[in-house]
Parts: structure tokens; C-alpha cells; sequence
């Protein structure tokens, strides 16, 4: 089989895989491979992942050391860890098992959800069920994406929004997902056809905002503008009235999202030297900054202040020596 046809979830399964065998080992004639193993894993948070969704693909009993190792490791990452999902999914797989010596692991793990070893079973049961529905072909794109396997995982996307059809859920999942791997480009693809099927104001509103930033990464700086000149039209910004559905917009997160893509248009056209997109995107911002909530426009005084900062730098109009 070509490379490019093999599942996903095969590729970035491989190494979970390889290295739950290795530390399967450990209970064998060859448990030599182990011990290096287990140092990789404690010290690689995106192989750990990797191995916990491989032992939930293929559950052994043998498996119990393996798993509280596992979990043991999860939880040394801290509160402050990059991801928890991988915490959840360890305690699941060793609460399985109902050990009592494991309950205070998972007590720990859980934040107190799991307090006896009969109550660890019917939580890791209902919690492999939600992991079971919850599992989609995006998990295996992060997971890749963490793992550095950018091109497969965008092939996967780009396949995805070629069969995507009119399902809005989809679309926004597959325009984030892209957006995540850098490819503005498909992002904005997936965005526009998004948009296609958004028929609320609020809707509209809301995903235009996104398309400005999608655009905005893939360079096209005007098709941002008139992203933000269609999300300021369907809230009503410039008084053209509006379906009901966007009522206090301005107090609400909508509000804020939306000044926070022309405060960021406002910079990214002065650094690519388009002081007329600047200055008319910076009025823009202005009004929406004295129109949206207090807090909303403290949320955005930093950003709003490097703006205001950059179009007061820009050369004034016919003062240009020859």
C-alpha cells in the first residue's frame, strides 16, 4: 500500500504501538527493551499519547503496570500541562481494572471523581463510551500534528472538505483544523463554503470575522477588509438594520472578536505598507472600541494601543520628499 493511502490512524499509531510492545516487554524473557522505553515515554508527552491510544485499540489485561506507569506520568505533568485529555484516558484504563491499590492514583487523576475501586469501574465504563464517540478522524489529525506529520495530516483534511458536502458542523471543524496546521488557504476554502450556508446575521457575523483572519494569514490583506466590512453590515454596525438575531452584540464576545480582527488588520497592513487599508480599518476600530463593553475594549487596550501607535507612525499623506 502506497503511503499516502494508509489510514491515518495507522501512521500515527505506529509509534504508540511499537513502543507499548516494547514496554509490554517488561514482563518478558526480553524485558531489556523496557527500561529505554520508559524513559522516551516519561519524557515525551505527544509518544505518551501515542502508547494510551494504542493500549485502548488493543486492551490487555496484562497490561495494569504499563497503564498506572502511564498515569503516573500524566499526573507529574501539572495542572499546567499543554493537553489533560491524555490524563482522562489513563485513568480510564487503569480504573478498568478496579484495583483498590490504584484508588488514590485515581483520586488524584480525577479530582475526586473516582473514590473505590467499585465506582473507578462504572466511571472508566462511562468514560471509554464518551472517548469511544467523542474519537473521530480529527483526533488522529491532532495527533499527527503533534507529532510533526503536517503533510499526511493536511492530505487527510484536504480529503475531508473535497467530501465535506453542506454540513456546517464539519465545514467550521475542518476550517479550524486547517487553520491549526497553518494552511490558510484550505482554511479559507472551507470557511467560504461555510459561509455559503450561514443564513443568521449572527452567523454570518461570526464566521465573517473568522474568514478576515484566515485571509489575513494567507496574505490577502483586502479580502480581510471586506470580510470585516460584511461583519460590521450584518451586526448592524453601520446602522442597516438586522434579523433580531444579533441584539447586544456589542456587549457580548461577537463584539470583541470582531474589533480584535481590524485591530489586527490595522497592523498587519502597516507592516506590509498599505497605509490606506490602515488608516480606514483603524477608523473602523475606533468606533467599534467606543461602541463595544468597557471590559471588552480593556481586554483589547494592548492591542488597541500597538494599533493606534502604528498608523501615528505612518508618513502623512503629500508629505513624501521627492
Amino acid at each position: 500500500m502506497d503511503a499516502s493511502d494508509r489510514p491515518l490512524r495507522d501512521i500515527v499509531l505506529g509509534p504508540g504501538r511499537e513502543t507499548l510492545r516494547r514496554l509490554r516487554s517488561g514482563t518478558s524473557p526480553t524485558r531489556g527493551e523496557a527500561a529505554p522505553a520508559r524513559e522516551r515515554v516519561a519524557a515525551d508527552p505527544v509518544l505518551r499519547a501515542g502508547v494510551l491510544y494504542a493500549a485502548r485499540h488493543d486492551p490487555r489485561a496484562e497490561d495494569l503496570p504499563v497503564l498506572r506507569f502511564l498515569l503516573e506520568r500524566e499526573c507529574e505533568s501539572g495542572p499546567g500541562a499543554e493537553r489533560f485529555e491524555e490524563r482522562w484516558l489513563a485513568a480510564a484504563l487503569v480504573a478498568a481494572h478496579g484495583r483498590e491499590e490504584d484508588v488514590a492514583l485515581l483520586r488524584t487523576a480525577t479530582s475526586g471523581q473516582v473514590t473505590d475501586s467499585a465506582g473507578a469501574v462504572e466511571w472508566a465504563r462511562a468514560r471509554q463510551e464518551s472517548d469511544a464517540e467523542a474519537e473521530s478522524e480529527f483526533t488522529w489529525i491532532e495527533l499527527a500534528r503533534r507529532q510533526g506529520r503536517i503533510a499526511p495530516a493536511r492530505l487527510a483534511l484536504i480529503r475531508m472538505l473535497d467530501d465535506a458536502g453542506r454540513d456546517p458542523d464539519r465545514l467550521r471543524k475542518l476550517s479550524r483544523a486547517l487553520e491549526h496546521l497553518g494552511d490558510h488557504a484550505q482554511a479559507t476554502r472551507a470557511q467560504l463554503h461555510l459561509l455559503s450556508l450561514r443564513h443568521t446575521d449572527r452567523d454570518r457575523a461570526g464566521e465573517e470575522y473568522v474568514l478576515a483572519r484566515l485571509e489575513r494569514g494567507k496574505g490577502d490583506l483586502g479580502a480581510a477588509g471586506r470580510a470585516l466590512s460584511r461583519a460590521r453590515a450584518a451586526v448592524g454596525a453601520r446602522g442597516a438594520p438586522t434579523d433580531g438575531t444579533v441584539a447586544q452584540w456589542h456587549r457580548r464576545g461577537l463584539g470583541r472578536m470582531i474589533t480584535e480582527q481590524h485591530l489586527e488588520l490595522v497592523l498587519a497592513a502597516v507592516e506590509a505598507g498599505d497605509p490606506e487599508l490602515a488608516r480606514q480599518t483603524m477608523t473602523h476600530a475606533r468606533r467599534l472600541l467606543d461602541t463595544i463593553g468597557k471590559e471588552s475594549a480593556k481586554a483589547l487596550s494592548r492591542l488597541s494601543t500597538r494599533a493606534k501607535w502604528a498608523v501615528a507612525g505612518l508618513e502623512r499623506p503629500h508629505t513624501r520628499t521627492p
